[in-house]
């Protein structure tokens, strides 16, 4: 378990120049906040194409616009990627961005909650990851059956791990008539943010006492 954290240190540090470009450029929601104050927010077309509905993670119908963090406002270029879900210890965000009519994640604000604190353990340095879930629905009980990455794995396994369990304990609701699944398989892109918890000289002497 050291030798694991310790990895995970390293990693830590190693990619913190790498990041800053990465992180200059994807503002956090808060910032995105107090941007929306001093501005009019433009709605701009919804990421799945004309005429899909977006949902958050309570399930409320919202807009894409320019108060919306980066991550959320682009355009799919996967058609199969229904949700974006966006984590860092201090947010979490859903946005459902095609087939609303079909298929729905339930809310779960318990479980959203559990995700934020497993990323405060590590909020080290400035880093912005991502990684896509392939996720597979069993065609009678609408139930998952499979899930795996797909594409982009985030580069630190443990943030990885997080994300998996994070959409591996979502759960649907199918708008067929009798309730089963319409749409079995589809994609979760995920966003991961964390914050710089210690600085580069801490983490020098957190990685030379655990050597």
């Amino acid at each position: 378990m050291k030798f694991l954290f310790h990895s995970v240190l390293i990693v830590f540090f190693l990619s913190f120049v790498s990041c800053q470009t990465t992180k200059d450029s994807t503002p956090t929601p808060t910032e995105e906040t107090k941007t929306e104050t001093n501005s009019t927010k433009d709605l701009l077309p919804p990421p799945g194409g004309e005429g899909e509905i977006i949902l958050n993670e309570k399930g409320e119908e919202v807009q894409n616009h320019t108060g919306e963090i980066p991550f959320f406002q682009k355009k799919s270029d996967l058609p199969q990627e229904l949700f974006r879900v966006y984590i860092a210890s201090d947010s979490y965000m859903v946005r459902q961005i095609r087939h609303t009519d079909k298929i729905r994640r339930k809310p779960d604000p318990g479980g959203d909650e559990l995700s934020k604190e497993e990323m405060k353990k590590f909020d080290l340095l400035s880093f912005v990851d991502d990684g896509i879930i392939s996720i597979g629905l069993n065609t009678v009980t609408g139930k998952l059956e499979s899930i795996a990455f797909d594409r982009r794995v985030p580069r630190i396994n443990d943030i990885a791990k997080i994300i998996q369990n994070d959409a591996s304990r979502f759960n649907y609701e199918h708008s067929s008539k009798d309730g089963s699944p319409i749409i079995t398989k589809f994609l979760v892109t995920y966003q991961i943010r964390l914050y710089p918890g210690k600085t580069r000289d801490e983490v020098k002497q957190m990685l030379q006492k655990k050597k």
